[in-house]
C-alpha cells in the first residue's frame, strides 16, 4: 500500500472521530480542520460512506445515528483508527513462536491481533473474549481456551472473580493486552478498582507481557492504577507515539516496536 494511502486512510480514522464527537460536519469545516482541499474531504467522506461508516448530508457528513447510540462499545471501538490496529496487529503476531500459549486479551486491538493470525503456525489461544475465540475458531488452526466468568455485554468478553480463578492456575508463554490508558509516569490504568485488579492477573499470567495499543492511550490516565511500566516486555505502538515518552519507556526497560 502506498504511504499516500495510508494517510488517507489514518485522515479518514480522523474525520470519523470528529464527526462522533460533533455529530454533523460540513465539508468546508472538515478541509480546514485537515488542511486537505475539499475535493480531497469529499473523496474521504465518499469512501467512508461507501463503508457504511458515516451518512453524507447536503454541504457535509454526519454520523450514523446506530454508531452512536445502538452499537456495543467495542463494536464502536473497532471503526476507530481500524488501520493502525490492523498494521499493530500485524507487527505482533511476528512476536509470537509457533507452539506458544498466548492469553489474547480482547478490546479492539485484541481482535486486530486475531485477525492477523489467520496465517500463523498453530497456537494454544487463551482468551476472555468472544469476538476473538469466534475469529480464532472460524480460522480453524488454533487450539482456543475459554476464560469463564459473567459476559460484559458492552465488550463481548468475560469478567469477574472466575476469570481470576482460572488465570491463577494458567501459566502462558505470552500476554497481549491493550489498555484504555497508559503513561510513562503513571503506567497503566483503568476505569475501576474491579478491572485493575483483572488487569493485574493477566499480567502475571505470561512469562512475557506485549501491550499493543494505538498513539492515542498515551499520557492518558484512568481511575484506577494497574502497573507501572516497567510491568510491559514489549510495547507495540503506531509511529505517532511521542518521542519524549519513547525516551521514558525505554528508560524503564520497555522495549517499543513502531508497526509500520
Amino acid at each position: 500500500m502506498a504511504n499516500s494511502d495510508l494517510l488517507g486512510l489514518e485522515r479518514q480514522e480522523k474525520i470519523t472521530q470528529a464527526l462522533e464527537q460533533r455529530g454533523t460536519l460540513t465539508v468546508a469545516q472538515i478541509s480546514a480542520m485537515f488542511e486537505v482541499s475539499e475535493a480531497t474531504v469529499r473523496r474521504d467522506l465518499t469512501a467512508l460512506a461507501a463503508r457504511d461508516v458515516i451518512r453524507r448530508v447536503h454541504g457535509g457528513a454526519m454520523v450514523h445515528h446506530a454508531v452512536a447510540t445502538s452499537e456495543a462499545p467495542i463494536v464502536h471501538r473497532q471503526k476507530q483508527n481500524a488501520e493502525i490496529k490492523r498494521r499493530i496487529g500485524r507487527a505482533a503476531v511476528q512476536l509470537i513462536h509457533s507452539g506458544e500459549t498466548v492469553l489474547l486479551i480482547g478490546g479492539s486491538t485484541g481482535l486486530a491481533v486475531a485477525r492477523e493470525l489467520a496465517h500463523h503456525a498453530s497456537l494454544t489461544i487463551v482468551t476472555d473474549s468472544l469476538l476473538v475465540a469466534n475469529e480464532l475458531m472460524r480460522q480453524g488452526i488454533h487450539r482456543v481456551i475459554m476464560l469463564g466468568g459473567m459476559i460484559d455485554a458492552d465488550e463481548f468478553a468475560v469478567r469477574g472473580t472466575l476469570s481470576r480463578l482460572i488465570l491463577a492456575e494458567l501459566q502462558v508463554d505470552k500476554v497481549i493486552v491493550g489498555t484504555k490508558a497508559i503513561s510513562a509516569e503513571r503506567g497503566l490504568s483503568a476505569e475501576s478498582a474491579e478491572e485493575a485488579e483483572l488487569f493485574r492477573s493477566y499480567l502475571k499470567a505470561g512469562h512475557s507481557v506485549i501491550v499493543v495499543t494505538d498513539s492515542s492511550k498515551f499520557r492518558q490516565s484512568a481511575l484506577a492504577r494497574i502497573a507501572p511500566v516497567e510491568s510491559i516486555d514489549i510495547l507495540v505502538t503506531d509511529s505517532h507515539l511521542p518521542e519524549e515518552v519513547a525516551d521514558k519507556l525505554r528508560e524503564a526497560g520497555v522495549i517499543i516496536q513502531i508497526a509500520e
